[in-house]
């Protein structure tokens, strides 16, 4: 069963809605999943440089700080005092503490601690608060593990533990001189860890998110739970780290979970970003969510307005094909107009004004065919007469061949010839069955004229033609020569003719129209006359209308043949006459078409 056009137009439509919309929806939630993806990114990013940034200037104050220290003449004596100069050392203990240490704590309340430790074995320490659990002899005995973990380089170190719970330990080694490198000793600073999270506890990453730092070892620095601080950091995690810097990955323990790290090359530590996944996504969900139900709304929009459009075209076109199928019963039907002023009430009228037309060309068919009948009935009744007027020419043929007989008897070769020439014009003239023939046959049959011509006149009339032997077999329409050499002889000399008139016959090719002129010398044709004849060969009248002129124009006449030319070869065709003016004689022209192309011949080439 085929499908109804409204049918198939409203799954179009709604094959074109679900594509496009899901093209859109789709490009629009990649694009947004990137966009969102690029922002996080981003983000997370921008979060842990901006902290990493941050830590780094906050711990390089301190690494500035201590540059006091490393220039005071106090501490040079210090280092260089020796271990069994107990004197020396006792003294340099109170100015060390009010010159060096007690300054720093003045411009850096979050110091808790600051001690020297020799390499002589010597220490001094001074703290910022009270302190319970610690002593001289806990100095010397980290002598030689603050000497191995602390760098070489006389740069800042960030320890993994402290002297004092709770606190961030910064050491380094110092010399007694600025630009040596030769370390006599380890000064040590221990401040509040709290002073440090102050610059992380601003971080917000959603709901459940958090950052913290672990350092190379693995061990936690900052955690938002503050239980988490100073553990070690899961194994599994810290691999990922690693392997993971400076990009994101997602790692899965209860919840999966994206982290992004960067490891300050400062302080050695790995600050970390971490987000749930499902958090991360949000808003891609939310944009997909949107998506799905904004294109879901917009897709029953479309298609109500589909069906709505679909309709607003069917309708006309139903109401067309009713009216379509009632003129097929012979019902010229009218379809009613919409009102809607557009192209469908347009195609409406036309169809109306088709249906008008089509009624009243019927009718005119319908009236053609009663008169083509009546036609054809007349035709069959003259062919019935034509066929009974054939016996009177066979009867005059005969005729003529018994008075031939009895001239050659007689031995009267005038009445012979002229009664040859007759008969052989007659039977020319009769003859049903041919519209064209050859210019040698019309030429022949104005030859047998004028050998009767001859004989009335008393001389031999010549007639030149000048039509070339390549034109001769060339066809033309029949029996048109004749008459025009006729009417030549009857109006071209009212005052006899003599040996210096002149007829002349010729032919040639104008562009894709075979041409063929008779041309006289003689008296010519009055203006008045002229423009008589052209009006009635431009009305294309026959002579049998005006039997008055029968015999003024001649035999069949002018007009005579320039219809039957425009019968045979179309209304384009047919016969023009030219004057040159009274006693210049008359010029008088047959066009029909070249039907074999032959290549034309130039008007000049025609001598007369």
């Amino acid at each position: 069963m085929k499908s109804s056009l409204a049918v198939r137009m409203f799954a179009y439509f709604v094959i074109v809605i679900l594509i496009s919309s899901s093209i859109v929806g789709f490009v629009l939630y990649v694009q947004s999943s990137k966009e969102v993806d690029k922002q996080t990114n981003g983000l997370l990013t921008q979060i842990v440089d901006n902290a990493m940034n941050h830590t780094d200037m906050y711990l390089k104050k301190y690494d500035r700080a201590t540059l006091s220290v490393l220039t005071s003449t106090n501490v040079k004596e210090f280092l260089n005092t020796d271990k069994e100069d107990f004197v020396s050392y006792f003294l340099s203990i109170r100015p060390i503490k009010e010159k060096v240490i007690r300054p720093l704590f003045i411009n850096n309340p979050e110091i808790s601690m600051v001690y020297l430790l020799g390499y002589n074995g010597l220490s001094i320490y001074d703290h910022n608060a009270d302190v319970t659990d610690f002593s001289q002899s806990t100095l010397v005995d980290k002598m030689d593990v603050l000497k191995q973990i602390t760098n070489n380089d006389g740069k800042l170190t960030i320890m993994d533990w402290s002297f004092l719970n709770g606190k961030l330990a910064l050491t380094r080694k110092i010399s007694d001189r600025q630009t040596s490198k030769v370390y006599k000793g380890i000064l040590g600073i221990e401040l509040n860890i709290e002073e440090l999270t102050t610059l992380w506890k601003g971080i917000r990453l959603g709901e459940t998110g958090y950052f913290y730092i672990v350092n190379d070892n693995g061990n936690i620095v900052y955690h938002p739970n503050s239980e988490m601080i100073g553990k070690q950091l899961n194994d599994k995690l810290f691999v990922k780290l690693k392997e993971n810097q400076n990009r994101i990955f997602t790692y899965k323990d209860d919840i999966e979970r994206v982290h992004f790290n960067r490891r300050s090359d400062y302080s050695g530590w790995t600050l970390v970003a971490s987000m749930p996944l499902n958090e991360l996504r949000a808003p891609v969900l939310n944009i997909r969510n949107t998506t799905l139900f904004t294109c879901s709304f917009t897709l029953i929009i479309a298609l109500f307005l589909a069906y709505r459009f679909g309709n607003s075209i069917i309708k006309p076109i139903k109401m067309l094909e009713s009216g379509m199928r009632r003129t097929e019963k012979g019902d010229w039907a009218h379809v009613a107009i919409i009102g809607r002023t557009d192209e469908m009430d347009r195609l409406i009228v036309s169809y109306n004004k088709m249906v008008s037309r089509l009624q009243e060309l019927m009718e005119q068919v319908y009236a053609e065919e009663l008169k083509n009948k009546e036609y054809l009935l007349k035709r069959q009744a003259a062919e019935f007469q034509a066929l009974q007027l054939q016996i009177n020419p066979h009867f005059l043929y005969n005729t003529f061949e018994t008075i031939v007989c009895y001239a050659v008897v007689q031995d009267s070769q005038e009445i012979k010839e002229i009664v040859r020439s007759l008969s052989y014009m007659m039977r020319y003239s009769v003859r049903a069955d041919l519209e064209e023939i050859t210019v040698a046959n019309e030429l022949k049959h104005v030859l047998h004229f004028m050998n009767i011509m001859n004989y009335r006149l008393g001389f031999t009339f010549e007639i030149e033609v000048l039509i070339p032997p390549e034109l001769l077999l060339k066809k033309m329409v029949r029996l048109t020569l004749q008459p025009l050499v006729e009417n030549v002889f009857k109006h071209a000399f009212p005052d006899g003719i003599e040996r210096h008139h002149q007829i002349s016959i010729n032919a040639f090719f104008d562009k894709e129209d075979f041409v063929v002129t008779v041309m006289d010398n003689g008296a010519g044709i009055p203006p008045d006359r002229l423009r008589e004849l052209e009006t009635k060969l431009h009305a294309q009248l026959l002579h049998t209308r005006f039997p008055e002129q029968r015999e003024r124009e001649g035999g069949i006449g002018l007009v005579n043949v320039h219809s039957r030319i425009q019968i045979v070869c179309g209304e384009r065709y047919g016969l023009s006459i030219s004057n040159n003016g009274v006693g210049t004689g008359t010029k008088i022209t047959l066009r029909m078409p070249s039907k074999n192309g032959e290549p034309g011949y130039p008007p000049e080439s025609a001598s007369f």
